[in-house]
């Protein structure tokens, strides 16, 4: 006798939609045939299976395929497909996957619905009965005489570029060593690229020179003569005198503060505002400096700036 999946088969292959009371509806329509150039497969056409949870009205098709196998009557058959059914939903419940053979897998995904899975292994369109898998190897593109002597041009000019910055680099590579003084003078100059320049020998000429006579002083200064002069120095009449001027730092303050705790909290709120702020400490009073300058006009950036943002500053002098 045939199983309640071997008469859904049956009507599978005869109609388009068969209906499981209280399990979902199978809808079949047929594919053609197609190429899968990555794989190097042709399938053939084939009868596609989808499932859907929706259809559950029973449409009798199933139930009266079943009775008529069975020779039961209408609720028999039914009360029958049921229990069968009723297998099945307890099956996926318990988180199983559910296995009907030629038709496909069921199993519930993490948010709980029913996901189905055609099986490929079987095909359910009998005008296909026969036909399998081909496997072939892809077709090499042919290639003009045009495009292979493009090609190996593009090649020799490769092997050219090659060749023109490796053997310079191999020649002088022997030559500098060689041919010219560049490393042990440590210096180089363009002349020693040059591979056709001569190179001179030096000669030496042998010349007196007359150095003059040096004279022996008779004085000899004693420590005590350099200590008085580094203690009384001799200072020259008409010298001019040079007056050291310090230059005056001019202060941009933006608060005074009698917690230091208080000035750097200022400071770095002032900072995230692109200022580069200092702490002046001066008594029993921390002032906070948005910058500095020697002279009014270097302070006029940071003024401005600090107007810009409201925030009120004295210049300290």
């Amino acid at each position: 006798m045939k199983s309640l999946e071997d008469i859904l088969i049956e009507l599978l292959h005869k109609h388009e939609c068969v209906v499981v009371p209280a399990f979902g509806g199978f809808i079949a329509k047929q594919k053609s045939a197609y190429v899968d150039f990555e794989l190097g497969l042709i399938h053939p056409p084939f009868r596609e299976i989808g499932f859907n949870i929706q259809l559950q009205s029973n449409d009798g098709l199933l139930v009266n395929q079943f009775a008529a196998q069975y020779q039961l009557d209408y609720t028999a058959s039914l009360d029958a497909v049921g229990q069968q059914v009723t297998i099945w939903n307890e099956v996926l419940r318990q988180g199983k996957q559910l296995s009907i053979p030629k038709i496909g897998n069921f199993k519930k995904d993490l948010e709980g619905n029913i996901q189905f899975e055609q099986d490929r292994s079987f095909n359910l369109l009998m005008s296909a009965y026969g036909l399998e898998l081909v496997g072939f190897i892809p077709a090499k593109p042919l290639v003009s005489e045009g495009e292979k002597a493009v090609k190996n041009n593009r090649q020799l000019w490769k092997y050219a570029a090659a060749a023109a910055i490796a053997i310079p680099i191999a020649f002088y590579s022997i030559w500098i060593p060689v041919k010219t003084p560049a490393l042990e003078s440590g210096m180089f100059s363009y002349q020693d690229f040059n591979p056709f320049k001569t190179q001179n020998e030096n000669t030496y000429t042998e010349t007196q020179i007359d150095l003059p006579r040096i004279e022996h002083v008779s004085i000899e200064t004693t420590y005590t003569d350099a200590y008085e002069l580094h203690v009384n120095p001799v200072v020259a009449q008409n010298e001019p005198t040079i007056t050291l001027i310090e230059p005056h730092v001019m202060y941009c303050i933006a608060g005074c503060f009698s917690s230091e705790e208080n000035a750097n909290r200022l400071v770095q709120k002032l900072e995230g505002l692109g200022f580069n702020c200092s702490i002046l400490h001066e008594g029993s009073l921390y002032k906070v400096s948005l910058g500095h300058g020697f002279s009014e006009e270097s302070v006029d950036s940071i003024l401005n700036k600090a107007n810009s943002l409201n925030i009120q500053t004295w210049i300290l002098k």
